[in-house]
């Protein structure tokens, strides 16, 4: 039995690190890279630290053109013929990879299904519920996630957890012997702040707004500069706060030490929500909607929207960094460390293997 994972992008490298030796040693397992995210910092970084083997294929693309990845996907899993072609969540290299699965007419098991934002403006959701649409499995990482799918009607729905609680929990004690924190000179309380989506960094008038909001904070804040966000800030010839120290792009060990050791994070990444709950810890969402409704509802990740917020940041900090106590006795929504292992036993059933 032949089964193809498809990934492109960093996130997808340290949410499918511990899934894809499982898939190695039960299946004849094709791993193709995209080349989505290429820079060294983006990408190989994870490789080595995380100690994931190098790719059967590496397309190398250096793009995020859908038609482009599906092209190369295409030439590939035409020669290979995998029975099953695995994506996760919604990145172009997740669109291109199950147009490709489909065109060769492989099963296609879609990772991380059901996510919805219900902002149909962000290319992610557009992203997510195409892939959806065209999947054969859906596994899904929490049981509200379910919910979403079967009111969209669809079937073969498999709750799963998330793996992103595998990676994290399976490298924190390895990141918490870096000398990350103590190495930047950051104290006992400081926010942990990482900013990338389009919506936030295209638009200028929007990353000024919210650094406007930053610049109101009484605390150390440490912000990894992802590579899309320097860009903008160097093309509008904006200059960050004072209270804000920018770090080159981090490894996924040094990025867990930074947020094992923070007082609170804000972010508009989906990923970082997740690990947040996973370590325990408040955050603060820059968006208007998320797709991790989990954290919402359980009181310990709150939406700021950075233009239609009726409320300054500095008090939004202040409130949902009350919440320590509370989190600390929550259940994670998202799984306890099982996850890819479950994914491999609803491939098990769904192959009949």
């Amino acid at each position: 039995m032949k089964i193809c994972t498809i990934a492109g992008t960093r996130p997808e490298i340290i949410k499918l690190s511990q899934l894809i030796p499982l898939l190695d040693r039960k299946y004849d397992h094709l791993f193709v890279y995209t080349g989505q995210h290429y820079s060294t910092n983006m990408r190989d970084i994870f490789f080595s630290e995380l100690n994931i083997r190098q790719p059967d294929y590496d397309i190398d693309s250096k793009s995020s053109d859908i038609s482009k990845l599906e092209k190369e996907l295409y030439s590939i899993l035409q020669n290979e013929r995998p029975s099953y072609v695995l994506v996760y969540g919604d990145t172009n290299s997740t669109v291109a990879g199950a147009k490709a699965a489909k065109r060769i007419e492989s099963k296609l098991i879609h990772i991380e299904a059901g996510l919805r934002s219900f902002d149909l403006r962000m290319p992610e959701e557009r992203n997510r519920k195409f892939v959806d649409s065209i999947s054969d499995y859906l596994l899904t990482p929490t049981n509200l996630t379910k919910t979403f799918l079967e009111y969209e009607g669809y079937k073969n729905i498999y709750v799963v957890g998330n793996p992103i609680v595998d990676a994290c929990m399976g490298y924190l004690p390895k990141a918490l012997k870096r000398k990350t924190r103590s190495g930047l000179g950051l104290n006992d309380e400081f926010i942990l702040i990482t900013l990338h989506r389009q919506e936030n960094v295209d638009n200028k008038f929007v990353l000024k707004k919210i650094l406007k909001h930053l610049e109101t904070l009484e605390y150390q804040c440490v912000f990894p500069i992802h590579p899309r966000t320097k860009k903008r800030l160097e093309g509008y010839g904006i200059k960050l706060p004072k209270n804000i120290q920018t770090l080159e792009p981090l490894g996924y060990l040094d990025f867990l030490n930074l947020l094992y050791h923070s007082t609170i994070v804000l972010t508009d990444s989906g990923g970082v929500q997740e690990e947040a709950i996973t370590l325990k810890k408040p955050c603060i969402t820059l968006r208007e909607t998320t797709e991790r409704w989990e954290t919402v509802l359980m009181g310990v990740n709150r939406l700021f929207p950075p233009l239609n917020s009726q409320e300054s940041l500095s008090s939004v900090v202040d409130e949902t960094k009350g919440k320590y106590n509370h989190i600390q006795k929550l259940k994670n929504p998202y799984g306890n460390g099982d996850s890819s292992k479950k994914i491999v036993k609803v491939i098990e059933k769904i192959t009949g293997e």
